[in-house]
């Protein structure tokens, strides 16, 4: 009997070791491939146009200044060709900021919710979910209405079998409303079963999708068609618009790395004289991401679009006062844009530190920053850096911001314009993303290391390395850029 048994444990060790284990080193190759898969599919939905729609005026979206093309950026791309995702996840990013707000202490509900553990939590999904829906339908009916009606600038058109108000009104919205959830399906399975955060993917494979036009539009400006000096200038302006955008990138990078390294130690380890020796707490140097200046957008782009719905509608010398001085190319909506993106990144990024929730981490484990009291006196002294960290993120973010409408209102032609917001989402999610790459690939290499050294169970190595990936992850920047 026991030699069937040790025969039976040696076969299932030999197809663990050459099978098994074989296949869980490919792991994080199968979740990159998926991730790709996943982004691919929402892309090829993108290109599928709603029935009973066609495309009139396809350069409306080019505008910087648009509501429409800050909207196609956020949402994914979708926009471009009116399809099934057109809103993307747009209106669950504007649903999760509301309640980004709402789970401070200025709404007291919301607040205790947040407060109360994964039950609220729970509840606050919901809620979040709920907000979606409503938004969807509100962004739905009037991105319809306003591309529909515009006598200015038509971008689609309702053919006559359904040009009917039950199809504008009911359908057509409903349909808007089906491919914002499925965009979030698409999210979250990349989230649960991928690389990256779901939502910053999607989101990337939009921007990623409008560079080649940039840099085309660039070619076709300065080079193509020009002959002997001309030509030889186009050639050194292309070169340089080449390498600002590569600067940007680079800049761009930098502040989304840099970061504050605050000395901490634990009672009973023993203190350290060398600071080099010290544990430290990073905070992070930009701790909103990117999220004042998309809120920032959303924020003024959407009500101007509402006003030029009302101008379409009822015109009125209210409306096109508001229409011409509050468009971001003009002095005075560019300047409550920049205020807006400044106060907003300093709420935000001291909301998004949660000093208290660290200061009470820092209670449960002992830990202290050497010379500063625990409790009240850490917190304040917390609050006072984050405080200071946001004011020049807060002016990092509006330069960023409003470059693009800077370089419009100084003559820059706006098909070459360059803009921050898309450039920052490229780089900060792809950073995010080969960061949680490699600290998946290195927590891969630690365990199998242990398996081969007989320190951990086969039958637990799965659970073990999960475990450790999301302790891991509390240590890398892998946190989304959008809330």
């Amino acid at each position: 009997m026991n030699f069937f048994k040790r025969n039976i444990n040696n076969i299932s060790l030999f197809f663990n070791k050459y099978f098994v284990q074989k296949l869980k080193e490919k792991e994080l190759l199968k979740k990159i491939l998926f991730t790709l898969s996943m982004m691919v599919i929402f892309v090829v939905i993108g290109t599928i146009t709603l029935p009973g729609i066609s495309i009139s005026n396809s350069d409306m979206l080019n505008s910087t200044d648009s509501f429409m093309g800050i909207l196609n950026t956020i949402g994914g791309g979708g926009l471009r060709n009116f399809s099934l995702v057109s809103l993307g996840i747009s209106p669950f990013i504007t649903a999760s900021l509301v309640m980004t707000f709402a789970q401070t202490k200025l709404v007291p509900p919301i607040y205790r919710l947040y407060q109360s553990g994964p039950v609220g939590r729970i509840k606050i999904n919901y809620i979040t979910y709920g907000l979606t829906f409503l938004f969807a339908m509100i962004q739905g009916i009037i991105i319809i209405q306003s591309l529909t009606r515009s006598t200015t600038s038509v971008y689609i058109s309702i053919d006559e079998n359904f040009n009917n108000s039950w199809f504008i009104w009911i359908v057509l919205p409903f349909i808007l409303v089906a491919g914002t959830f499925l965009s979030m399906f698409i999210a979250e399975q990349i989230t649960n079963k991928g690389v990256g955060n779901g939502s910053s993917m999607l989101i990337l494979a939009g921007s990623i999708i409008s560079l080649p036009s940039l840099f085309t539009s660039a070619w076709t400006y300065w080079i193509q068609d020009r002959v002997s000096i001309e030509l030889f200038r186009g050639i050194v302006y292309f070169i340089g618009f080449i390498f600002l955008f590569i600067g940007m990138v680079f800049v761009i990078s930098f502040f989304y790395q840099a970061e504050r390294r605050v000395p901490i130690q634990q009672i009973g380890v023993g203190r350290s004289k060398n600071i080099k020796d010290l544990s430290y707490l990073p905070i992070k140097l930009n701790p909103s991401g990117i999220m004042p200046i998309i809120f920032a957008s959303m924020l003024i782009t959407f009500p101007m679009m509402i006003v030029n719905l009302v101008n379409e509608l009822a015109p009125s010398a209210a409306t096109r006062w508001m229409i011409k001085y509050f468009s971001l190319e003009n002095a005075l909506g560019l300047t409550i844009y920049s205020v807006a993106i400044f106060a907003i990144t300093i709420f935000l990024s001291l909301q998004q530190s949660r000093i208290d929730k660290i200061v009470e981490d820092f209670n449960k484990v002992s830990t202290f920053i050497p010379g500063i009291r625990p409790g009240e006196q850490t917190e304040d002294y917390l609050t006072s850096i984050v405080l200071r960290l946001s004011i020049f993120s807060a002016f990092y973010l509006t330069i960023l911001g409003s470059i693009q409408y800077v370089s419009i209102i100084l003559g820059a032609p706006q098909q070459l314009v360059i803009s921050g917001t898309s450039l920052m989402i490229i780089v900060t999610v792809s950073i995010e993303t080969i960061q949680q790459i490699e600290a998946r690939y290195k927590i891969q290499n630690i365990f199998n290391d242990k398996v081969k050294n007989k320190d951990i169970s086969d039958f637990d190595l799965e659970d073990r390395r999960e475990e450790d990936y999301e302790e891991q992850k509390k240590y890398t920047n892998n946190d989304s850029i959008l809330w």
